[in-house]
């Protein structure tokens, strides 16, 4: 077992992900340890050893009033702010639910809001049985409320719930016009704030306006997790979300978590400290904000903020690169070192980023959306650090063509054979030769339509074909593709599947392939076989060096599952490609399409065992990280490390698979997820040592 002491950060990371969660300064972590360690007792004990844990609840409470203006008004310790979220929707719905008698049918809620909050409407709308329906409120592309909407739904609803800041782009509301339309309409409608972004950044006097509640969290500025604090306007309404004990005078029963609220002590004492100087004012953190924000555009100059600065906080920057996924640009940002996070990762099917959706961004800036967010305690050499970074980042992504360079800067890709390209379980192969720069593309997909064109401009390939393994019409993203790429035949020389007329008939049979050959075009010094007219399948032959017949590695076989009918084109090492791939199978081989193959063993290394398996003389790295990642970042390890990406793991296999079948093998990748795919496969194709590193890189431990 590898105990968390033994899980540290990486070296010299830098961290930019402050929106999400903080690292604990040192001060506050000093007063978690020492109430840990010496002031232990339970507030609710009449000892002393109790006393001494009451005034530190009662005074932190005391602090945490005069930080945020709470008046009268209920000042509730919670374990962070999704707690607070829900005790104030079941407050305000509870009311609803007993005063209202149906009178009233809306929940609202911003469009951009944190899903906990739409989540907890539904829940408790369905547990009270109100029957209410939830209304987003639309915003426009600069992310503020629309207040014409609010002024014609709020009388008729039960509560609205708004926030301070946006966790994705930083965007403000303005919380005085709100309130002046909110209560023009409905002067008594329970209203929410979340205040989680605007602790330490934005002034509050909750107490001067009418917001009913207001969550905050305190590992969004530098405490630990598992504390917050909830703000109740005086006569608001309110029903305790947990009860038995009695604790926080019944308004929210379990023992206190005293070293976290010890953690809120130190934090408000800082934040109302005017000589303090930890927290950066806001003039120097815009300065932060503007020196990050030229770097990237020096670095990506298709760069597009999402967001208006001058609405926004001066600690988040949100952006996207026109052409480029988000998960690129994270990817090489993490083995880089800089922590930032994604809006969205529309590529691998996880959800886009709802908040530049509402805002009615175009589809590839929120598929594209990066959040990169700093602390006030954020310091002037760690802005400079990152700029830098981010320069070397952009360059491995430049050195792998996902950026295009300036026509000066020398670009080398070891791209070479078959590359897979994944857009969900949908599959595009790109057969390069790159020694004759040609290059044929199969099954094309419009969302890497734009990256292959950007391959192909950089390495200046001439594209032989556009072919697909279906028919398709004139106007399809592949017949578009070949027209923009295609470097020797027009577009009326080309089939419904995308072949060139000139080549057809006339072709040797490739070595064993007993079915009847349509075609064949040259990519370098390898062969493109047709087998099939309306549903083809492709035959890949190794490159050719003497007169001998070509033999089938590769067959690109579409949608076509029928055993019989393949075997009759290829042989029995020859690796199958599909157009879908819904398991992460990369490749497989005839025996497996006919279901009687005999598979190796795949072992997983866990983090004890790491050590002895890197450690071991012949062992062979395989980090399967993207080349840009890899470019960035050095695992350091003394054994044998190659790069090898899941987009060219097939080509791999062919290569080695008779030299490295024996050879002890551990895939590591960032996360432990790419790593387990390519174990996976390797051990189906025969490899016998394949082991694969739990954790993958974010757990590797020090030697």
């Amino acid at each position: 077992m590898v105990t968390p002491v033994q899980i540290k950060p990486k070296t010299a990371e830098i961290y930019l992900d402050c929106n999400a969660t903080t690292p604990v300064l040192p001060q506050i972590a000093q007063a978690v340890r020492h109430v840990m360690e010496h002031v232990f007792g339970n507030p609710s004990s009449s000892h002393i050893t109790g006393l001494q844990a009451r005034y530190i609840l009662d005074s932190t409470r005391r602090l945490g009033r005069q930080l945020v203006g709470a008046g009268l008004g209920r000042f509730i310790f919670t374990s962070g702010a999704t707690e607070g979220i829900q005790t104030a929707v079941l407050s305000a719905l509870t009311h609803a639910r007993n005063t209202d008698h149906g009178q009233r049918r809306w929940l609202l809620y911003g469009a951009t809001e944190h899903k906990a909050v739409p989540q907890a409407l539904e829940h408790w709308n369905n547990i009270l049985r109100l029957n209410a329906e939830l209304k987003a409120i639309p915003v426009n592309r600069q992310g503020l409320l629309d207040l014409d909407f609010i002024a014609e739904h709020v009388g008729a609803a039960h509560m609205i719930c708004t926030m301070a800041a946006n966790n994705e782009t930083g965007v403000q509301q303005d919380l005085a016009q709100l309130e002046q339309v909110i209560r023009s309409n409905n002067p008594t409608i329970p209203w929410m704030v979340d205040c989680v972004q605007a602790l330490g950044k934005l002034k509050l006097e909750l107490a001067q306006t009418s917001i009913d509640y207001a969550p905050f969290s305190g590992h969004k500025l530098y405490g630990p997790k598992g504390i917050g604090f909830l703000y109740v306007r005086q006569a608001a309404p309110f029903t305790p979300l947990i009860i038995g004990g009695g604790q926080e005078q019944g308004q929210r029963s379990g023992t206190e978590n005293l070293p976290g609220i010890a953690a809120l002590h130190a934090l408000f004492e800082l934040l109302l400290n005017d000589q303090q100087q930890v927290f950066k004012s806001t003039a120097t953190l815009c300065e932060y904000r503007d020196q990050l924000l030229a770097a990237l555009k020096q670095a990506f100059p298709t760069l597009e903020l999402n967001h208006d600065l001058d609405l926004s906080l001066p600690t988040t920057l949100n952006f996207s690169v026109r052409g480029m996924a988000s998960r690129d640009i994270m990817d090489v940002f993490d083995a880089a070192n800089i922590r930032v996070s994604s809006g969205s990762a529309c590529s691998s099917g996880v959800t886009r980023s709802f908040v530049l959706d509402a805002m009615g961004l175009e589809d590839w800036r929120s598929c594209s959306a990066i959040r990169l967010s700093f602390g006030p305690a954020t310091e002037a050499a760690t802005i400079k650090a990152a700029c830098e970074r981010i320069q070397t980042a952009a360059h491995a992504l430049r050195q792998s063509c996902l950026l295009i360079a300036d026509t000066s800067e020398d670009i080398d890709s070891n791209l070479d054979g078959v590359v897979q390209l994944r857009f969900g379980n949908q599959c595009c192969y790109l057969l390069i030769d790159k020694a004759a720069k040609e290059m044929v593309v199969i099954d094309p997909l419009p969302e890497l339509a734009e990256r292959i064109e950007r391959l192909v401009a950089c390495q200046h390939y001439c594209v032989k074909a556009v072919l697909t393994t279906e028919p398709q019409p004139a106007n399809s993203p592949a017949a578009m593709l070949a027209q923009l790429l295609s470097c020797e035949v027009a577009q009326a020389d080309l089939d419904a599947v995308g072949w060139p007329q000139a080549y057809n008939g006339g072709c040797d049979v490739p070595l064993g392939c007993a079915a009847t050959v349509e075609g064949c075009l040259a990519v370098g010094q390898r062969r493109l076989f047709r087998v099939g007219t309306r549903q083809p399948v492709y035959l890949l032959s190794s490159p050719l060096t003497t007169d001998a017949p070509a033999e089938v590695d590769f067959a690109f076989i579409g949608d076509i599952q029928q055993p019989e009918l393949i075997r009759s084109m290829v042989h029995d090492n020859t690796l199958l490609l599909s157009r879908a791939d819904d398991d992460f199978r990369i490749t497989q081989r005839w025996c497996e399409l006919a279901g009687h193959c005999v598979n190796c063993e795949l072992v997983d290394v866990d983090l004890e065992a790491q050590q002895e398996w890197l450690s071991k003389p012949d062992a062979l790295v395989i980090d399967v990280r993207e080349q840009q990642e890899f470019a960035v970042s050095d695992l350091g390890l003394a054994a044998e490390v190659i790069n090898v990406p899941l987009t060219r793991l097939a080509q791999f296999i062919y290569e080695h698979r008779e030299s490295y079948q024996q050879r002890p093998i551990v895939c590591v990748c960032r996360s432990g997820h790419r790593s387990a795919v390519a174990a996976r496969v390797l051990a189906r194709l025969g490899f016998s040592q394949v082991s694969h590193l739990n954790g993958g890189t974010a757990l590797l431990l020090a030697s």
